[in-house]
């Protein structure tokens, strides 16, 4: 069973959202900027995974491996 990996918040394109029913901070990161057809500005994003609130560190998901191209390395005695 793999347990919780915390992570560094990545630094750019992150964004932060809480659902008022459950209050869980979810991470979000942009992966697409423009503009609609009226001119408001508009993201794509995608769920990387939970921001832990005692370490301020990222829970990641699978989005977030793959996004970020990361390898994950159990060591298990």
């Amino acid at each position: 069973m793999l347990k919780k990996v915390k992570v560094t918040m990545p630094k750019k394109h992150c964004i932060v959202s809480s659902n008022n029913k459950s209050e869980i901070p979810y991470v979000y990161y942009a992966t697409r900027y423009y503009r609609d057809e009226n001119g408001k500005s508009q993201t794509d994003r995608v769920m990387i995974g939970k921001k832990d609130e005692e370490t301020g560190l990222l829970i990641p998901n699978d989005n977030y491996f793959e996004l970020f191209d990361v390898e994950v390395i159990i060591n298990e005695k």
